[in-house]
């Protein structure tokens, strides 16, 4: 074998615009180019299936039940050629047929850099189950001009604009895989632990999500157990009718509650659902949106809407225009308001972040002043977005980053986020198609002229270093490891001693 250097080093950077760019500017020219070298990498694979199917006389798509057939062939040399294990090549021979036959617009976005390889993936998994020839085409339109707008397409984004897609234009399609998809409890156990996996529907995860959350949450600070080990412990306790208790061992813990307090607990949880009412009548087939999950189809807001346990509450988005704050506290916004905010984003606004909007807190971006509220950002849909707790506190207290929130003149809302090195996000509310009027919306507030200030003393401390966490974690790893050496040469010594002496 032949061993020669790479000519990619020597190619100039500056000829496809990544030489001299810095910090995110850069980091997203690269990002475009390897979207464009992955739209070159599948092209490439479907020339070898064309030409290995003309060699043989056959069509790319005609049936074939030998096991050496055209693909198997072709994935073997894409598998030597990229040194990738089989699955991986096959995985690369379908995405490379989904670009070319039935996804063609969305992966012409990936060529131009508009969204990531990843998101192409996340488009092609989404779509995998329409099987009708003008409904995928459809899909691809819809989907690709879509994502063409969004801005700051994350691989979460293109996940659920295709799920939209999708489940507007095959909601029966889309309907019949998810009942066939079933219901089910599994236990599996494996030489060192046991699984239980529960299939159920988006709702119901949701709901038992946040019952573990509820009840993992109720410890106190001097609990020793990890975030992950809680919610095992508390989803057992559910399942099992045992108490879920702090581990402290202090008798005076004040989390220590009884079943009526938990109860109460529970009643408190709420899955929200936000759709059309027009869908929920059946007069239309709008797709819905479940915090938490995501898009889901007019089929299944419906029969949401049809459980006893659901309550339909109407959102007078019109209404926001004579008031999107509290009268007695203009520093919080109405129920109205949060409900519509959370809605319209769906997650945290920060680009790329997917955590659930009604997990996240409510950040004014133009901050309130507490002391003239008049002065300060307002407790307005122009001037409201939702941020995880980690983003609310970079924002609020990292030096150099600049958030900006736009309603253009069509009511579109917009965020822009611009790092220290200067380079510049913009993004539309992802859920912008489901709540359209809450953008035109009118004002009723001034400019701000005098925004809060951020008080640096309260920035929340870690409880110790990134360096020591690090540290921590080794000694964890290394400490595991002698364990199970030293298990090891004590067996081995009990078996050797067991076997009496050497017959020798």
């Amino acid at each position: 074998m032949t061993m020669s250097n790479s000519s990619w080093s020597a190619l100039d950077l500056d000829s496809v615009g990544a030489g001299g760019e810095a910090g995110g500017a850069k980091l997203n020219a690269l990002r475009a180019g390897e979207g464009y070298l992955a739209f070159l990498r599948f092209q490439a694979i479907y020339a070898m299936l064309v030409a290995a199917a003309d060699a043989e006389g056959v069509a790319v798509d005609a049936a074939d039940r030998r096991v050496v057939d055209v693909f198997a062939s072709v994935s073997r040399e894409v598998a030597a050629a990229l040194c990738v294990a089989a699955s991986t090549a096959d995985r690369q021979v379908n995405l490379a047929v989904e670009a070319v036959e039935r996804l063609s617009k969305v992966a012409r976005l990936m060529r131009d850099g508009v969204i990531s390889v990843a998101a192409f993936g996340a488009v092609v998994l989404e779509a995998t189950g329409v099987e009708d020839a003008e409904l995928i085409a459809a899909v691809d339109a819809a989907t690709a001009s879509e994502l063409a707008e969004l801005g700051g397409v994350s691989r979460g984004d293109a996940e659920g604009v295709s799920r939209r897609m999708v489940a507007e234009i095959d909601p029966d399609g889309l309907r019949e895989r998810r009942t066939a998809r079933g219901k089910g409890v599994t236990v599996s156990h494996d030489v060192d632990g046991s699984d239980v996996t529960i299939a159920t529907t988006p709702e119901d995860a949701a709901m038992i999500d946040a019952s573990v959350r509820a009840v993992a949450g109720r410890v106190c600070e001097n609990d020793s157990r990890s975030c992950g080990v809680r919610r095992h412990d508390a989803a057992v306790a559910l399942l099992t009718g045992r108490p879920f208790v702090c581990d402290c061992s202090e008798p005076g813990c004040p989390v220590t509650a009884s079943d009526d307090e938990i109860a109460a607990e529970f009643a408190k949880i709420v899955v929200h659902v936000v759709a059309d009412a027009a869908t929920v009548d059946g007069d239309a087939d709008k797709a819905g949106w479940l915090d938490g999950f995501g898009v889901i189809d007019p089929h299944h807001v419906r029969e949401i809407a049809a459980r006893t346990d659901a309550r339909l509450r109407p959102l007078d988005i019109a209404g926001l225009a004579d008031g999107a704050a509290q009268a007695g506290n203009p520093y919080r916004p109405t129920a109205t308001c949060d409900v519509a905010m959370r809605a319209v984003f769906g997650t945290c606004s920060e680009p790329g972040c997917d955590r659930s909007a009604w997990r996240c807190d409510l950040d004014h971006v133009t901050e309130y002043n507490h002391d003239a509220p008049a002065a300060g950002g307002a407790t307005c849909p122009c001037n409201l977005n939702p941020k995880c707790r980690y983003h609310h506190l970079v924002k609020t207290f990292a030096g150099g980053w600049i958030d900006d929130q736009i309603i253009d003149a069509n009511g579109v809302i917009w965020t822009e986020v611009t790092t220290p090195t200067g380079y510049t996000v913009r993004s539309r509310a992802r859920n912008h198609w489901l709540l359209p009027d809450l953008g035109l919306v009118p004002c009723r507030h001034g400019e701000p002229v005098a925004p809060g200030v951020v008080d640096d003393v309260g920035q929340p401390m870690r409880g110790r270093s990134r360096t020591k966490a690090k540290h921590a974690y080794r000694m964890r790893i290394r400490s595991r490891r002698r364990y199970i050496a030293a298990c090891a040469a004590a067996a081995k010594a009990a078996e050797l001693d067991s076997a009496g002496p050497p017959p020798f």
